[in-house]
């Protein structure tokens, strides 16, 4: 009896470790992992209309990419126009950002009509299905406390990542700095 308590504690215990390891707000590439290619539905910026992937077409140049999972549309759009800042400022560097939004189409109505009218012409906005290969290759946390998920990368290997960023001064001083580290 007492090899079944402690077999069914050191399982529990097993448990336990593994869903906090792996649940939470533990989500995306981690530094020093590669980006891999992936073909989003783009509907708008600059492959709107296309399913190109969007680490093939940039290639080596500084970018970012924001996996959104039900995140709040102001704090989206404050990322989204500090993204457009980022790429306006760092136009001889050819940065590049890409807002992924997670569901599909109709699910995402709302994320796609605040796409088509935003101002962010630059930033590319695209969906894709949260059971697409991409989520589990990019180790997109898809947990309804996790709203989003930003890789910050050049040369496709990742420099640093952030779960749920926030678009206030500070969250975007940091995404900010991450962004100069790449530049440099």
């Amino acid at each position: 009896m007492n090899k079944k308590m402690i077999s069914g504690g050191v399982a529990l215990g097993v448990l336990v470790v593994s869903a906090f390891a792996f649940g939470g707000s533990k989500s995306g590439l981690k530094a020093g992992e590669n980006v891999t290619p992936f073909h989003p539905k783009h509907i708008s910026g600059p492959l709107a209309g296309t399913d190109k992937c969007f680490p093939c077409t940039f290639q080596a140049r500084p970018q970012v990419q924001v996996w959104i999972n039900g995140d709040d549309a102001k704090n989206v759009d404050a990322i989204t126009k500090n993204l457009q800042a980022q790429i306006v400022k760092n136009k001889k560097s050819e940065f590049k950002a890409l807002v992924v939004i997670l569901g599909d189409e109709k699910n995402s109505k709302a994320y796609m009509d605040w796409a088509k009218a935003t101002s962010s012409k630059d930033v590319s906005i695209a969906v894709l299905p949260k059971n697409d290969e991409a989520v589990s290759a990019y180790k997109i946390n898809t947990a309804a406390d996790v709203k989003n998920t930003v890789v910050v990368y050049k040369d496709w290997k990742v420099a640093t990542s952030f779960v749920n960023l926030k678009g206030d001064s500070k969250g975007l001083g940091q995404l900010d700095t991450a962004i100069a580290g790449l530049i440099k």
